[in-house]
């Protein structure tokens, strides 16, 4: 049972940093506490596609390792160096910047146009492993990330750490947007509230669609906490949306003994929604979780409008290959999750960060 009652906050004149530290948590807030990226080897991401580059091809793949490097700036360093287009360079998904991390980039170099990337020199960055491949490289192709994290300076109950992350092993976590998805200091709620609300447009692409994209993470979040508070947060409600793991499939639960089986495997998942564009009709279900977002009405009727499809996402992240180890004060974790689905959502079941207190 959770420790306390998670309220939803009206769009206007939130503190966005407030609210999000209110999410729900599974077993009340952690009973430890660390320091989280003391230094970036302490959070490592190995980006796993699930295939291998086939070796020919008008786009030559880069397996780089980056060290606190934003993966938007390495993009347009490899294109600078290459001397093509930004929009030549592709990438599945973004990275962790005060972190050391592996990913794949895509450059568009038809014909027999050769780079000399031994020669490509960014502060923090690596070129290890150069392949072409038949295909650009997409956003979101990448299956999973592989994670290795070091929490230091551990204070509080270990044993209550020890029973955490047991049961995250057992049964996954709330499957929250990280606070990465709203911006330094939450500054994209503002963006999308002016934006989604008031009318107020935004000109550049990418920051439109940075907007809708933290707005809907939000909305998801409020019904994620909301399950979480009411502890059905891994249970199929009747006539659900559910969701087959590692997939984008999504049918409507039936409550069968089947389902209720495959649910307890962690095959299946309830979901909650990435609201976008309206549609003439939405389920009594759906119905259901938009009363719980009453204070969000106007960001609601915003994305409703904007070019964004209505899709569902599993309401839990079911955490795979989950290790650890304690020596003295420290942690530390090794496990792998689906691509989309964030580290620091496992972390805030287990630990607080020192300063967050």
């Amino acid at each position: 049972m959770n420790s306390i009652t998670v309220l939803p906050h009206r769009a206007e004149g939130t503190d966005w940093a407030l609210a999000f530290s209110q999410l729900a948590y599974v077993d009340g807030c952690p009973q430890i506490t660390g320091t989280i990226k003391s230094e970036p080897e302490d959070f490592q991401v190995v980006e796993l596609m699930g295939f291998e580059p086939d070796g020919h091809g008008e786009h030559v793949w880069l397996w780089v390792r980056k060290r606190q490097q934003n993966t938007e700036q390495v993009a347009k360093a490899l294109a600078q160096h290459a001397g093509i287009a930004y929009r030549d360079v592709s990438y599945s998904g973004m990275k962790d910047f005060h972190a050391v991390t592996w990913q794949w980039f895509s450059v568009w170099l038809p014909g027999n146009q050769e780079v000399n990337w031994q020669a490509f020199k960014l502060d923090g960055v690596e070129i290890e492993h150069v392949q072409r491949h038949t295909r650009k490289l997409k956003r979101g192709t990448h299956q999973q990330n592989q994670f290795k994290i070091i929490v230091r300076n551990l204070h509080g109950s270990m044993s209550d750490l020890d029973q955490r992350l047991t049961r995250i092993g057992r049964e996954g976590v709330p499957n929250y947007f990280g606070a990465q998805r709203f911006g330094r200091q939450f500054n994209n709620m503002p963006l999308a509230v002016s934006h989604l609300c008031d009318g107020i447009a935004i000109k550049k692409r990418t920051l439109k669609g940075i907007a809708i994209s933290a707005a809907r993470s939000w909305l998801f979040n409020q019904v994620v906490s909301q399950r979480v508070a009411e502890s059905n947060w891994n249970q199929l409600l009747p006539n659900e949306p559910a969701n087959l793991h590692g997939s984008n499939s999504v049918f409507v639960s039936t409550g069968s003994d089947d389902e209720q089986l495959r649910l307890a495997e962690l095959d299946i998942h309830p979901t909650g929604p990435l609201i976008g564009r309206s549609r003439d009709q939405i389920s009594a279900f759906e119905a259901q979780e938009r009363s719980w977002l009453d204070d969000y009405q106007s960001l609601i009727r915003g994305l409703e409008k904007a070019d964004a499809a209505s899709l569902r996402r599993p309401l839990r992240a079911r955490v795979q290959n989950l290790q650890w180890q304690r020596d003295d004060n420290q942690l530390e974790l090794r496990f792998t999750l689906e691509a989309g689905q964030f580290a620091t959502a496992v972390l805030r079941e287990c630990v607080v960060e020192a300063d967050q207190r």
